[in-house]
């Protein structure tokens, strides 16, 4: 369990628990880690969870005043769904299930808080090629430009081991900017 201080600035919250998982992953790489992140006013923020051989799955805390119960993730799932689907508002949970009926044999995880700050993380299958990444998420986050048509959207995707592979950014005029 972490509190994060006032000093760390919402956007540096993903980066954090990515170096701290990676810290917890090295020096304990057979046994399951989870870690949640809190704010100052120790409301849930983020709660990260590594499975050997499954990768880390990230799950993102509804608002306080949403009235919500976190998102499930996958290891409530049967073996072998590949998906796990959380959204913090019910349009972010409907964007998710939009994203596995359309892409499920390609996604290991969705997570959305579209609706309130445009942002979306998700995590591809083994079975995605390098040169599938950048068209799958250009996809996905035109779908979401569907439902939310307001601001820019941002995409985070992981690979099957839970590490960073780029950004992208959904820009109003419809552009894909990405960020390694």
């Amino acid at each position: 369990m972490v509190n994060l201080s006032r000093a760390v600035e919402p956007e540096e919250t993903l980066t954090l628990t990515k170096s701290l998982m990676a810290g917890a992953r090295k020096d304990f790489p057979d046994r399951p880690i989870t870690l949640s992140l809190y704010d100052p006013q120790d409301a849930p923020i983020l709660k990260a969870r590594y499975r050997p051989g499954e990768g880390v799955h990230y799950q993102i805390a509804p608002g306080k005043s949403q009235g919500q119960t976190p998102a499930t993730t996958s290891t409530s799932k049967p073996a072998g769904d590949p998906l796990t689907r959380g959204g913090v508002t019910e349009r972010d949970q409907a964007f998710a299930a939009w994203a596995e009926m359309h892409g499920k044999s390609m996604l290991r995880y969705v997570e959305a808080d579209l609706e309130r700050h445009g942002r979306l993380w998700f995590g591809v299958t083994r079975d995605v090629k390098p040169e599938e990444v950048r068209p799958l998420t250009t996809s996905l986050l035109k779908g979401a430009r569907k439902e939310f048509p307001k601001g820019e959207l941002v995409a985070t995707v992981f690979d099957p081991d839970g590490e960073r592979i780029g950004r992208a950014h959904l820009e109003r005029d419809g552009d894909v900017r990405w960020e390694q």
